[in-house]
């Protein structure tokens, strides 16, 4: 009868009627055997290894081997001096599919019942006495080597699961599991954890929890699991997990961080995923380990070097001391659980209570994926976040959650806040803002930048307007009551522009307008927001720096994106335009060639396009220029050439810092002023034609050319020479400079490029006089633009055209000689000049622009004048910037290229007379006019009257 009732109760308790579960048979990525060769042991090492494997073939966990596949294997010895023979399956386990985890994340023993008794027990070697699937064994197998290869290796393979394999802890898992299965069927009132090998029970009473530990051992023993006897708890203090559970607390276990060992990214690695794993029991914020959680930044090679910090070296004390008095409560069944969020700095915390008893603590992390994260969203996110955890924990959501926020806010958030719409989703609770009363909260460090207080979302009234611009060459810039250029040490558009928002973000209220949406929306965000670390330095100033900036205004700001580039009307895009124009990289190129070259305000704006206004700026900001500006001298006449090459002017200056090549031979065109010059030793007949045959190189052979009457210009050598290349030669009055005024205020103005360039330009390769002369010739042959031009002198010099404002104009122009005012079409005009034709068959004549007058300006008869001086009208003149200036005289003889001629006049009777010579005799005939006809496009009588019909046709 005994015997009967003793199968019955094991029947009762499934230890005779289930059999044990088969074994799990594993996935392979491929068939191919995987061979790892095994290396070399010690001896020591090799006679504990035999002694291990002998031992685990007497209890059946490994058999002998001829498998293709190998692994090495080996041992370590344990503190109590025992060997642990451990096998090498990192490449088995590349060839293994993974089984995935089943317990994604460890129990929380909160959830446990207070009050409830437990029980605590381990499975004993629980991998060993689980079964691989037989055709998995020999992918297990491993090799112990013989000393001097003096006998065969013995090789095994394992036939239950071995530690270091991928899929034991699932396989493990899916064993005690199933194990279990009918325990919690029986006992589905008792609360049982079951974690890997560690199992817990919880029962309402004490005879409950006895019957089902009972039941238990049957079912754990009949699926060939064993109980670890000298771990079997069954009073307080339990110890489960790393926490210590009392009836109603639960603590952490005492242990201490051991800081000499924290040399590397791998441990400080180790010891936050640690200490992280214990944060919902310690109730530590993020604010208070950012300095440990920075260790981490840097280079990923986990034995890249680290150090602890004095900072982080205090935020390891608090987390010991918080691990000695930190605490939770374990839960009442049937009471709700709450959230409360508090706006702690850094970012928000969340903690889970029942009543006034804390359960878990709820952080989000330390960084973030965005690079801005508003406080809002940061409490949405953990709200949703910790919502989620407690309906891990209990399967509800929480009854009421606690926000920093007024209910205007609150529903503020639900209308303009998607973060928050997703983070309260389905949520049917309540949402208040009264935190229970407890000290237990009071050392949170809260903030106070929760919700913007300073950025406005609509413009302000009466308020500066002010645009803002970047470039990627690091210029800054902002026009508003006032424009300014800032230098910033960046090379992206978005960081100057950040650098132009800061500086204008003063202590008074401002409309900000941007064309980069990014640094709108970075602006917008900043006050509230979390900053994510970024590895860019420069980028972690600039953000905190906006940041500061923001935080410490008392008055508002608000700031709005607008559409650059756009062909829009209106002073906003305007106003825009100017800012980008501020920063632009033609302005910045601009500014860059004036350093190089100091070219002038209208090459500039030539080159690159800019306004008037920024070239003249970036002339008259440069120190050199201003230095060295020269007044320019009164406006006179001295002929020039009406085509290239028609005439030249040279001259030898002296640059003293040029040494023995200091006699600088300089020629320039009078119709296109292009320059060229070089560098001798002397300024004899040699040099003169060494430095001509330079000339032709670069600007062709001229008809004419004018010098003083120095000796190496009027030598015989150098008359054979010009008579070679056919070019005629005048000398200016002896001792008279203004006959040479071309090329004397070009000596000036080469002389004081060089200046410019030597003593505020960056041109330091240029070292040789010949090299500081070309960069010189450079700009101002092929750079600078005389005001009324529109294009270069180099330009004018190969093309033959020269931008006159007046050119083919009918002027009236005086006869000082016959004291009358006569018509006349303008060939060209310079400053304080201009070249005449008074008509057909007559050669165009120099008159200063004093003595003209606008053809449909109001003029009176000269020849009923008393006096002709005092019925002189006034002039209308038009100064050339850096035009070379000469005495008021008319030309002897003036010789004029015909193709220039025909250009300018237009007319071919006009054309005709090219090679014309006034000779003194026409010169002295009391009315040279009369053998003229009328040269008016529309006369009258058809141009065949005499000088009369101009003035029937006037």
């Amino acid at each position: 009868n005994k015997s009967k009732k003793r199968r019955n109760r094991v029947s009762f308790l499934g230890a005779a009627t289930v059999e044990p579960p088969k074994p799990i048979p594993l996935t392979w990525k491929t068939e191919k055997p995987v061979w790892v060769n095994q290396w070399p042991l010690p001896k020591q090492k090799l006679e504990a290894l035999h002694l291990l494997a002998n031992e685990q073939l007497e209890k059946g966990h490994i058999e002998p081997s001829f498998s293709p596949w190998n692994s090495p294997v080996f041992v370590i010895q344990k503190k109590s001096g025992k060997w642990r023979m451990l096998t090498d399956l990192r490449a088995v386990n590349a060839v293994i599919q993974p089984m995935g985890p089943l317990q994604p994340g460890l129990p929380s023993p909160a959830m446990i019942p207070k009050d409830w008794p437990l029980i605590i027990i381990d499975l004993k070697d629980c991998f060993f006495t689980i079964p691989l699937a037989e055709q998995d064994c020999e992918k297990f197998a491993f090799t112990i080597p013989a000393i001097n290869n003096k006998e065969p290796a013995t090789r095994f393979q394992w036939k239950v699961l071995p530690q270091g394999m991928l899929n034991s802890p699932t396989i493990c898992q899916t064993f005690v599991g199933r194990a279990l299965q009918p325990v919690r069927e029986k006992f589905s009132d008792c609360y049982i954890i079951h974690y890997i090998d560690d199992i817990l029970c919880a029962a309402e009473t004490k005879d409950k929890l006895i019957d089902c530990y009972t039941f238990l051992q049957a079912e754990v023993a009949n699926a060939g699991l064993a109980i670890a006897s000298d771990k079997i708890q069954t009073s307080t203090p339990f110890h489960y997990l790393g926490m210590q559970i009392e009836n109603r607390k639960i603590k952490p276990q005492k242990i201490e961080i051991r800081k000499d060992t924290l040399k590397a990214l791998n441990d400080f690695q180790k010891l936050l995923g640690d200490i992280n794993w214990i944060r919902p029991t310690l109730g530590i914020p993020t604010y208070a380990m950012s300095n440990l959680f920075s260790i981490l930044r840097g280079d990923s090679d986990l034995n890249s070097k680290r150090m602890l910090t004095p900072e982080a070296t205090k935020e390891i004390k608090l987390v010991e001391e918080k691990i000695q008095s930190a605490q939770i409560n374990r839960i009442d069944p049937l009471a709700p659980l709450q959230l409360l969020i508090f706006a702690t700095a850094h970012s928000p915390t969340g903690i889970i209570i029942q009543n006034t008893d804390l359960v878990e603590w709820s952080f989000l992390p330390h960084s973030t994926v965005k690079t801005f994260t508003l406080y809002l969203d940061q409490i949405a996110t953990l709200i949703g976040q910790t919502r989620l955890r407690i309906i891990k924990l209990c399967g509800n959501d929480p009854d009421k959650i606690v926000v920093p926020l007024t209910k205007e806010q609150v529903r503020q958030a639900f209308i303009n806040s998607g973060a928050w719409q997703i983070g309260l989703a389905n949520f049917v609770g309540i949402i208040d803002n009264h935190y229970p009363k407890t000290k237990i909260f009071q050392f949170l460090k809260l903030t106070t930048w929760i919700l913007p207080k300073i950025t406005r979302r609509e413009p302000l009234e009466n308020a500066l307007t002010v645009f803002t611009d970047g470039s990627s060459n690091g210029k800054a810039a902002y026009t508003g009551p006032k424009e300014r250029v800032i230098k910033t040490p960046y090379q992206s558009a978005q960081r100057a522009e950040l650098v132009a928002v800061i500086t204008v973000l003063q202590d008074f209220d401002i409309n900000i307008i941007s064309d980069s949406a990014y640094v709108v929306q970075a602006t917008r965000d900043v006050e509230t927001a979390l900053i994510k670390y970024s590895m860019d330095d420069q980028l972690n100033q600039l953000f905190n720096l906006l940041q500061q900036t923001v935080r410490k205004r008392n008055f508002p700001f608000y700031i709005t994106h607008i559409r650059a580039h756009t062909n829009l009307p209106g002073p906003l895009t305007k106003a825009n335009k100017q800012a980008d124009l501020l920063v632009s990289s033609a302005l910045i190129k601009a500014q860059e060639l004036h350093a190089l070259t100091h070219v002038n305000a209208a090459g500039l704006k030539n080159k690159f396009d800019v306004t008037w206004k920024l070239a003249k700026d970036i002339v008259q900001h440069c120190t050199q220029c201003q230095v060295l500006h020269l007044p320019t001298q009164e406006a006179g006449v001295n002929p020039r050439g009406l085509c290239p090459n028609a005439l030249w002017q040279m001259d030898v200056t002296h640059v003293p810092s040029f040494g023995r090549l200091s006699y600088v031979h300089v020629t320039v065109d009078t119709y296109s002023h292009f320059i060229w010059a070089t560098c001798h030793t002397g300024e004899s007949t040699s040099h003169v034609k060494k430095h001509l045959l330079s000339c032709f190189a670069v600007m062709g052979v001229p008809e004419k050319i004018k010098t003083d009457n120095g000796p190496g210009y009027c030598s015989k050598a150098f008359q054979k020479f010009l008579s070679q290349w056919k070019i005629s030669h005048t000398t200016g009055i002896p001792y008279n400079s203004q006959g040479q005024a071309i090329v004397e205020r070009t000596n000036r103005t080469l002389k004081t490029q060089l200046v410019k360039q030597k003593e505020g330009g960056d041109s330091k390769e240029c070292t040789t006089p010949q090299m500081q002369l070309n960069l010189a010739l450079y700009t101002l042959n092929f750079l600078n633009i005389y005001r009324n031009q529109t294009t270069t002198s180099a330009e004018q010099h190969l093309t033959g055209k020269k931008n006159s404002p007046h050119e083919g104009k009918l002027i009236w122009w005086k006869d000082n000689k016959n004291k009358t005012w006569e018509i006349g079409k303008v060939i060209t005009w310079g400053r304080g000049f201009a070249c005449v034709s008074p008509g057909e068959n007559q050669l165009p004549v120099w008159i200063p622009t004093r003595h003209l007058k606008f053809y449909n300006e109001p003029i009176r008869d000269a020849k009923k004048s008393t006096s002709a001086e005092t019925e002189t009208p006034q002039s209308s003149t038009v100064d050339s910037q850096d035009e070379q200036n000469g005495d008021v005289r008319r030309t002897d003889e003036v010789a004029i290229h015909q193709e220039g001629r025909a250009a300018n006049l237009g007319t071919t009777k006009e054309a005709d007379a090219v090679s014309y010579k006034i000779s003194r005799e026409h010169k002295g005939d009391t009315n040279p006019r009369e053998y003229a006809a009328c040269s008016l496009d529309d006369c009258i009588n058809g141009g065949k009257s005499p000088y009369a019909c101009r003035s029937s046709c006037s």
